[in-house]
């Protein structure tokens, strides 16, 4: 009786349970110890795949800026330079800005231009007497501009047209004389993948390293020696390079010219060290575009057999 009342009590208890956990199974290893059982449990867990992961989302592209490029100035601390009406002058400072803009997005076309507005020493009586040392004279302004085509991945054609202005009057008591002018093409390799952010939000104009090829068209260049010829071949490569850790890289600029008929004649180049301080503080996040640069703009001539260095300082701003 005590064994068919005992019977009856686990059939009521098995009917009361509910289903969900009538679908639960348990395994146990009589032979094992529970130490060994949680062991196998684990690896048996460790064999079944996880449940592949959603693909993640890919990043959004940059937006667009409508213009970007440098502003800043060059202080000179020494050397000359031939003006365009060929006569040797000592540059004081210089104001530049060099800019694009979009002109057709879609087709990667874009203007650009290159100004400075160069100051000239006092010096052969152009300044006031009494403005002694921090007196200054306009002497020169220079502007290279025209279209660019991004027309397949990291390559580039430009056309441009240049003018290089004497503003100092010299013999001429009312007008300035002296004029340097000319047009050209060149076709550029861009070597890093900053070019692939062209005209989009943080891309670096300081950092886009390129080689080029280029020819002048017409018309005339100024040399050392004060005298006029007509440029023809044009060979150019601007590359930089990180310094460690440090916020700063070495850039150089060298472009190789020659006369129209293929006589080398003048090389040109920018070379030194530019740093970003602030790059390195998250509070003056608004000033991690500003750079300063020390280094020397050189002039080569190969007929004339001599070099002309301006050692500088420059603050720039990079939008």
């Amino acid at each position: 009786m005590y064994r068919a009342l005992l019977a009856a009590c686990l059939l009521a208890l098995v009917g009361a349970t509910p289903a969900a956990a009538q679908d639960v199974e348990i395994r146990l290893w009589p032979s094992l110890p529970i130490s060994l059982q949680c062991a196998a449990g684990a690896a048996a867990a460790a064999e079944t795949p996880a449940p592949p992961c959603d693909a993640a989302a890919p990043a959004e592209p940059l937006p667009w800026e409508t213009v970007w490029g440098v502003v800043g100035s060059h202080v000179f601390f020494a050397g000359p330079k031939v003006a365009p009406n060929g006569e040797e002058y000592h540059p004081s400072f210089t104001l530049d800005l060099d800019f694009s803009f979009w002109v057709w997005r879609a087709q990667g076309l874009y203007l650009f231009a290159d100004m400075r507005f160069w100051m000239e020493r006092p010096e052969y009586g152009v300044t006031n007497a009494k403005d002694s040392g921090l007196g200054f004279s306009k002497r020169q302004f220079d502007l290279v501009g025209g279209p660019a085509w991004n027309y397949a991945g990291p390559w580039e054609v430009r056309f441009d047209a240049y003018t290089f202005n004497n503003l100092n009057r010299g013999a001429s008591l009312v007008t300035p004389y002296g004029l340097n002018d000319g047009f050209g093409f060149e076709n550029r390799y861009y070597l890093t993948p900053e070019y692939a952010k062209l005209g989009r939000t943080g891309f670096d104009v300081a950092r886009a390293d390129f080689l080029s090829i280029g020819y002048y068209v017409t018309k005339d260049w100024v040399g050392n020696d004060g005298q006029t010829f007509n440029p023809g071949l044009m060979l150019r490569a601007y590359l930089t390079y990180d310094l460690g850790n440090w916020p700063a890289y070495a850039f150089g600029d060298v472009t190789f010219i020659t006369e129209r008929s293929l006589q080398p004649k003048l090389l040109l180049f920018d070379v030194g060290v530019a740093a970003r301080p602030f790059v390195c503080w998250p509070a003056l996040n608004a000033w991690r575009n500003w750079e300063f640069r020390l280094g020397v703009e050189s002039t080569g001539d190969f007929q004339v057999g001599n070099v002309q260095n301006l050692w500088y300082g420059s603050v720039r701003f990079v939008f």
